[in-house]
């Protein structure tokens, strides 16, 4: 009967697999790249972020249902995270426990105001620094810049004078080819400015 059942699973795309037991998920998170949490007295809010957006595309990349989602990203809490869970959960109705609300809590929890305002101002300050600052940074403004076109604007916002006079006229929308003119806009100042030194 096994065999019949498993020939019939092989020829029969279409009919749904069982799904894998939990451990064996968990173990395939961890193998992607999804990590333990375990929150210390001196935390950076910045980390806590960074392993929240790492875990949450891992789980995207596994397809995962909110349901899993949430099982395997309570499996990798450890310690006084797991405990603030356990505490946050045990006072809230159980249909309210979902994977959007653990994402929503943990941010309340971990990723402060504080940061999310102190990063946003880098961003809108920033100075002609590397396009990844840039693009980083961005994520954190995204009421200032909503479309491509806002966000070519404060790109060139954060030019200096000679860069932003030669790229300004190109009236370029599309930031990609904003970027990539600008740095070659850059490179060809410092030439410039390198042959005459040399002259």
């Amino acid at each position: 009967m096994n065999e019949w059942f498993i020939e019939y699973l092989r020829t029969n795309p279409a009919v749904q697999q069982p799904p894998p037991p939990a451990h064996q998920l968990v173990d395939k998170i961890r193998k992607y790249g999804a990590e333990e949490f375990r929150a210390t007295a001196d935390d950076d809010p910045e980390r806590d972020e960074f392993w929240l957006e790492n875990t949450i595309r891992v789980l995207d990349k596994l397809s995962c249902t909110p349901v899993k989602c949430l099982k395997c990203v309570v499996s990798l809490l450890k310690e006084t995270t797991y405990h603030w869970w356990n505490t946050l959960i045990s006072v809230v109705p159980r249909e309210n426990v979902t994977w959007e609300f653990f994402q929503t809590e943990f941010r309340k929890k971990y990723i402060s105001q504080r940061l999310l305002d102190q990063k946003k101002k880098e961003f809108l300050e920033l100075k002609q620094g590397s396009m990844t600052e840039f693009v980083r940074l961005s994520k954190y403004a995204r009421e200032w810049v909503p479309t491509e076109a806002d966000i070519c604007k404060q790109f060139e916002v954060g030019l200096n004078e000679d860069i932003k006079l030669l790229i300004g006229i190109l009236e370029l929308r599309e930031f990609v080819v904003l970027a990539d003119r600008a740095h070659k806009a850059e490179e060809l100042i410092k030439e410039k400015k390198q042959a005459e030194r040399e002259a």
